[in-house]
């Protein structure tokens, strides 16, 4: 390779370097939250069918991100199981993809190589992609903006060259992009505009994108189901769209989350707010009226990328700039070499303006993520272990903070390590939850040497059930859980007459079956059963008291069972409920002398 080409790649792979200098502490990061479920589809896989299903099903909030989620998540856990550093270096690599198409994409729009170097560091300094590279369940950011940028560049150089290979790459990129984030119908606007700022004559090789775009949104809003109990979700198409785009605005220039990290460098905000945003804004109206639309057509980028997140008002997330922020980058960019003269150091002041916060952001999201995912590993690592050397033994744990339960207990992370039967200890710092081990339940198993607590410290998991079994453990109460599983043990003491045994982690009941469940409950309570009914059953009702008193009768139809039902007011506050089960009819099994209906596997107040 000779020394001009050498140069040239060299030039071109900057960016790249810059990223892996940067972003070296994002290898380290753990798995959190939404990931863990994720990582639990593969044990929804059982047969071809199944796995049709998670691939290609609606899943939160009606999405079918096959790409970036189903199958990245499915084919990285069946290959390294609960190893993320894999799944790290498949971000890296499609982020370095991506760069390097930014690059090209600028140099091919500016005519400057170094404009599109410039562009694609300073989008690796941004803090919305810092979000979503340190955050493994948006790798659909990163996914999509390699996407965006492949079928860009394919089209400008179908543009360029006139082959027919090149429009078939963009359209290649754009399809798939259905696969990796929804945000992909903003990418026929983002052609439109480039052929109405540079090339007109291209308007028409343009317009048929919008054809699945239309065809996906239609499909999106009228087909797919969505939750209704989501309100986060539900889109607002009032002025606050406004109100949304400029905390957008504020999170791009990273400036505004200083405060989140320490005062030290909180007056950086007033600068970038006062003096960096009317620059942008003035120069690139100050360009676009000279007829450079180039710093025009980076902001229609970004706006267009952010467009389809606008209507969320009540959610409103950071890594959602991870893909929209490159064309807001090629606005800054081109700052430096379209002042003239000395206005240029002016311009190098501003793009300083951007670095100085972004890298100080930058650093604290890093160490945030670390930190709360690398407590998640060493609990759930230290109780895969305990778990598979004390089965049969209730395991509490202890010293879960409420950030720790979002990150880790929400997603149920625990049932990747066979530890679902694992609780916590009875905290007062912790809100009411499902996992809280009843006081009651705590106190027999200390009696029956049936239990071990572990307590979180730091990067340890300890041992204390001596201590507890010395302090704690005495103290404690005889009341009931508010949630029982049926095919945990630690929860005998709850069931009265009607249940037969544990098989495969849930029991049968007969025709009529008793239950006991401890509170007090709040004003809002609700009874929630999950279960099977069996289709030897058929069609049938069931019957549920509380109290011996009945609250409501309901046809069930063989397949899952869920159902819920308001507590009534009479009962809320109450320390203890008897809730019984009636079901109209039962059936025996070949070979099987019992009377048998349903299968009940979660049943809890709350």
């Amino acid at each position: 390779m000779n020394g001009p080409r050498l140069k040239h790649w060299a030039a071109i792979l900057f960016p790249v370097v810059v990223t892996l200098i940067l972003y070296r502490k994002s290898f380290r990061i753990w798995f959190l939250a939404d990931d863990f479920a994720w990582l639990g589809l593969r044990l929804s896989v059982q047969s071809p069918s199944d796995l049709w299903q998670a691939l290609f099903s609606p899943m939160a909030q009606g999405t079918i991100r096959t790409l970036s989620e189903r199958l990245y998540f499915l084919s990285f856990e069946s290959m390294f199981g609960l190893e993320s550093l894999p799944m790290r270096i498949g971000m890296f690599l499609t982020l370095a993809v991506a760069e390097i198409l930014l690059v090209l994409v600028v140099r091919r729009l500016s005519g400057s190589l170094f404009t599109g170097v410039l562009a694609a560091s300073l989008w690796a300094l941004n803090f919305g992609l810092s979000v979503a590279m340190s955050w493994i369940s948006a790798y659909n950011q990163v996914l999509l903006s390699a996407l965006v940028l492949g079928s860009l560049l394919c089209f400008l150089y179908y543009a360029d060259t006139n082959r027919r290979g090149w429009l078939l790459g963009s359209w290649a990129c754009y399809l798939l992009g259905f696969g990796a984030l929804e945000n992909i119908i903003a990418l026929p606007g983002i052609l439109l505009a480039w052929a109405i700022l540079f090339e007109r004559r291209r308007i028409s090789a343009a317009l048929p994108y919008f054809l699945p775009a239309a065809a996906f949104l239609a499909a999106h809003l009228w087909l797919i189901p969505k939750l209704k109990d989501a309100p986060a979700y539900r889109m607002h198409f009032d002025m606050a769209l406004f109100e949304t785009l400029g905390v957008y605005w504020q999170w791009l220039l990273a400036a505004v989350k200083l405060k989140n990290f320490g005062p030290d460098w909180n007056w950086l905000e007033m600068p970038v707010r006062w003096i960096l945003t009317p620059a942008i804004l003035g120069f690139t109206l100050w360009r676009t009226l000279r007829r450079d639309y180039l710093p025009l057509f980076g902001m229609i980028i970004s706006l267009a990328l952010l467009t389809p997140v606008l209507p969320l008002r009540d959610h409103r997330t950071d890594y959602y700039l991870g893909s929209a922020a490159f064309g807001m980058m090629i606005v800054l960019a081109t700052i430096p070499l379209r002042l003239p003269g000395p206005a240029r150091w002016a311009g190098a002041a501003l793009l300083i303006l951007y670095i100085w916060p972004s890298w100080l952001v930058q650093n604290a999201t890093f160490d945030w993520y670390l930190a709360r995912s690398g407590s998640g590993r060493v609990l759930v690592r230290g109780l895969q272990y305990v778990v598979e050397h004390h089965p049969g033994k209730l395991i509490l744990v202890e010293g879960v903070d409420p950030a720790l339960y979002e990150s880790v207990f929400v997603d149920n992370a625990l049932r990747l390590v066979h530890a679902e039967g694992v609780r916590i200890a009875p905290d007062p710092s912790l809100p009411r939850n499902p996992l809280t081990a009843a006081p009651g339940i705590v106190r027999t198993a200390f009696e029956q040497d049936a239990i071990l607590v572990y307590r979180l410290e730091g990067a340890h998991l300890r041992d204390v059930t001596r201590e507890w079994a010395h302090n704690q453990a005495l103290s404690l109460g005889n009341g009931f859980s508010a949630n029982v599983l049926t095919g945990d043990p630690a929860y005998a003491t709850q069931f009265g007459k009607g249940w037969y045994q544990i098989e495969s982690g849930n029991r049968w009941i007969g025709r009529d079956a008793h239950l006991r469940l401890g509170g007090p409950f709040s004003t809002s309570a609700t009874l929630f059963v999950k279960g099977y009914t069996p289709e030897a059953l058929g069609e049938a009702k069931l019957t549920l008291k509380v109290n011996g008193e009945e609250i409501t009768t309901t046809p069930i139809h063989p397949g899952p069972l869920q159902l819920s039902f308001p507590l009534p007011a009479k009962f809320q506050g109450q320390t203890e409920l008897e809730i019984e089960f009636q079901v109209s009819k039962t059936f025996h099994p070949p070979q099987d002398n019992r009377d048998l209906s349903l299968v009940l596997g979660q049943i809890s107040i709350r």
